[in-house]
């Protein structure tokens, strides 16, 4: 066998050296030690495992809720994770993690259940476009959960930080200060009585910031977040019957109403096909930011009372809204709606945006106006706003004739009535230092008849009292003033008639 030469042994003996070197260097090095700790790596992280169940999602007092379990083996951090809602639309809401709130903290220790809440979102009943599925998502892990078909509930994004209210120092009515809207609400207005609603229906809608008690002809709702979105004068709301569109219904925002210390912002809508017996619809409230004004992008489907405007009733819409309106806006009286009449010494009727009727001085003196138009008084309603009376009751008479030589004009005036009438409806502030009384029915005799004169406040009508005339199928409304002691002064910013709700119960209003 032939031997390794001499210079190929040397080599080996070289390359030999060399490596035996490298590798003691390589492990005093601690070169090795990254490979062995990516090893342990890979085995760690292959025995960590993510994994969550979502148990239930609900909708409670427009806050929206679910439950987490971890059945992993490591925590979760909630402020990582997102949610994606799908509705029955297709369409798709992201919520990120650092809008969601657990009641432990946002760190979900293994095998612990927690309760959650969605923060700067609103959820609200919604039978029309409603969550179908919620999608969780942490870490790449996903998890679906079906919302179930009797929870039809819808979420809006609005900021709750910006939500207060503060007190006005010199009113002590609140001030709506928030920035951001909150979207289409649905309103569902139920007609609880066995008959219809009259064709078209005046139906008011009253957003409060607490719970009043006046009876079931005025229908509202006690709801602070919702008042506290509404900015000071109504003009970031609207109203719709189909949900994302622009108004396509009449509104007209009467103002805030102070009932017994609770605030309340109140608005009329026309329903032009009214509410069946027995039945309910939804319509859509849309507020938008503070900032908003629809009354200017959006007349006339969106109007208010002629006295909150800066300009006398530049955006008031009430002829849309009611069956019969004024505001006397300008200095003429428009004689194509009313009859006038003065007699004695002092009466007198003046138009400067309002109408002012002095009863005169003389002992029989008067003076007032009456519709050329005739209403049926078990259908129609007729309400007043006054802002200055030098008597205790200014109201509103109604006659079976339209012009001041009839028989039986007249009755009920500032602080004197000769009539009997058959209910009221409320009696509240409405605006800035003005009263709104409102009659559905008053049937008079002529002013001469002395036998029913009443002075003063000291005085109580109900329907039992005053039933002996029958009422004609139609009657001409009225106001006015008499002077008989001393002077009757009335102004008036506004009159209108308006459907007589069913059996005299305002259709209720629902909003989840």
């Amino acid at each position: 066998m032939k031997s390794i030469s001499p210079i190929i042994a040397t080599i080996l003996i070289i390359v030999m050296t060399v490596a035996i070197a490298g590798l003691f260097y390589a492990f005093t090095s601690g070169m090795f030690n990254s490979i062995i700790s990516s090893s342990n790596n890979l085995i760690n992280q292959q025995s960590k495992i993510i994994s969550f169940t979502i148990n239930n999602v609900y909708c409670s007092n427009n806050i929206l809720y679910f439950n987490i379990y971890n059945n992993g083996n490591i925590p979760i951090n909630i402020n990582n994770s997102q949610i994606i809602f799908t509705d029955n639309n297709g369409n798709t809401i992201s919520i990120n993690g650092s809008n969601i709130i657990c009641n432990n903290g946002n760190i979900i220790p293994i095998g612990s259940n927690e309760l959650c809440y969605v923060l700067n979102y609103s959820c609200y009943y919604n039978d029309i476009d409603y969550i179908k599925g919620m999608n969780f998502v942490y870490n790449g892990i996903n998890y679906n959960y079906n919302i179930l078909s009797n929870n039809k509930f819808n979420i809006i994004y609005y900021s709750s930080s910006n939500s207060s209210i503060s007190s006005n120092s010199t009113s002590g009515s609140p001030t709506n200060t928030t920035g951001i809207g909150l979207g289409y609400i649905p309103i569902t207005i139920y007609n609880t009585q066995s008959i219809p609603t009259p064709s078209p229906f005046q139906q008011d809608i009253a957003i409060c910031n607490g719970n009043i008690n006046i009876g079931n002809n005025f229908a509202y709702v006690g709801n602070l977040t919702l008042f506290n979105l509404i900015n000071s004068n109504g003009s970031n709301v609207y109203f719709t019957t189909t949900y994302n569109s622009t108004p396509n219904m009449y509104s007209w925002y009467e103002g805030q109403e102070n009932f017994n210390g609770a605030y309340c912002d109140v608005w009329w809508i026309n329903l032009p096909n009214g509410i069946p017996a027995n039945s309910n619809i939804t319509i859509y409230m849309y507020v938008g930011n503070s900032s908003d004004n629809y009354y200017q992008q959006y007349y006339p489907y969106v109007g208010e009372a002629p006295q909150l405007s800066s300009t006398y009733g530049q955006y008031d819409n009430g002829n849309y809204v009611f069956l019969f309106y004024d505001n006397f806006a300008g200095t003429i009286l428009n004689t194509s709606k009313w009859s006038f009449f003065t007699n004695g010494i002092g009466a007198s009727i003046t138009i400067n945006n309002g109408i002012t009727i002095n009863g005169g001085s003389y002992s029989i003196a008067y003076a007032g106006i009456i519709t050329l138009v005739g209403f049926n008084p078990t259908s129609t309603i007729a309400d007043i706003y006054v802002t200055y009376a030098n008597n205790t009751w200014p109201s509103i008479s109604m006659t079976n004739g339209n012009s001041a030589s009839s028989n039986g004009y007249f009755a009920l005036w500032s602080g004197i009535s000769q009539s009997y009438y058959i209910g009221n409806y409320y009696q509240g502030i409405g605006g800035s230092g003005g009263y709104t009384w409102s009659y559905p029915a008053i049937v008079s005799e002529s002013w001469q008849s002395s036998s029913l004169q009443i002075y003063g406040s000291n005085y109580t009508y109900t329907k039992e009292s005053y039933i002996s005339y029958s009422l004609p199928s139609s009657v001409y409304y009225g106001f006015g003033s008499v002077e008989q002691s001393h002077n009757g002064i009335i102004t008036v910013q506004w009159f209108r008639v308006r459907a007589y709700p069913p059996n005299g119960v305002m259709p209720s209003i629902y909003i989840s």
